[in-house]
């Protein structure tokens, strides 16, 4: 098993922004001078999946956004929980002062990509209120796109890790061996171009199927087209 501790783990850094995931204590503290409700719930979760579960934090734990800039602390953004069916729920919060300068996107975006790095995670779903028209155009500008939703209100989104490209990796690798092969050894780069492209083809071929066989779920939730209910459409 592949374990994700806090201690771990690089800051990770976009444009604008660098995402550091808390530790127990840097949670307490935030718990200490926190007062909205329901923010406190989800940091009191994050303690508890944190302490629980120490070698897989960073699928609990919240992940501080500040700014390059001056450090500010603009937000959190995180998972709620370890994968499973090659899925992982996320949430986010900007804070009061920092709406409208696209800090949500950048950190959301960078966030998807590392879940994506991590074995076994082709899936990122995300939450948010059916009248949220903010944190649904978000979502919608990452293209993100609707699925069935559990929860009444609530819109439910999800975005998938991006196709192999094995296929085409491996034709431009093998015309390239065989351009090589074809005037050093056939004395002819026709047919070194074409055995390294059918070599290449074969290859990527295999290793797209296996990524897409990779990628099937036991319980995929029903995709939906991408109007929400005010009929706005987010693209």
């Amino acid at each position: 098993m592949y374990h994700y501790r806090i201690s771990d783990q690089v800051p990770l850094k976009t444009k604008r922004l660098i995402l550091t995931p808390m530790n127990v204590k840097q949670i307490d503290e935030m718990l200490a001078r926190e007062t909205d409700s329901m923010l406190r719930g989800a940091l009191n979760e994050m303690r508890r999946g944190v302490s629980e579960e120490p070698v897989q934090a960073l699928w609990y734990t919240g992940w501080q956004v500040t700014l390059k800039q001056n450090g500010a602390l603009v937000g959190l953004v995180g998972f709620q929980g370890v994968p499973a069916d090659k899925t992982v729920a996320l949430g986010y919060v900007i804070f009061d002062g920092y709406h409208g300068n696209g800090y949500a996107q950048e950190a959301i975006s960078s966030l998807c990509n590392w879940a994506f790095g991590r074995e076994n995670v082709y899936f990122v779903q995300a939450l948010a209120g059916e009248i949220n028209e903010a944190a649904n155009h978000i979502l919608g500008k990452l293209r993100f796109y609707r699925v069935e939703s559990p929860v009444p209100g609530q819109n439910r989104w999800a975005i998938e890790r991006p196709a192999s490209e094995w296929l085409a990796i491996y034709m431009c690798i093998g015309l390239s061996i065989g351009l090589a092969l074809g005037s050093s050894i056939y004395g002819n780069m026709i047919t070194g171009m074409t055995i390294g492209l059918s070599a290449g083809l074969a290859l990527g071929a295999v290793l797209d199927s296996q990524d897409r066989g990779a990628r099937k779920r036991e319980h995929a939730p029903k995709k939906l087209d991408e109007i929400t209910p005010s009929g706005k459409q987010y693209n």
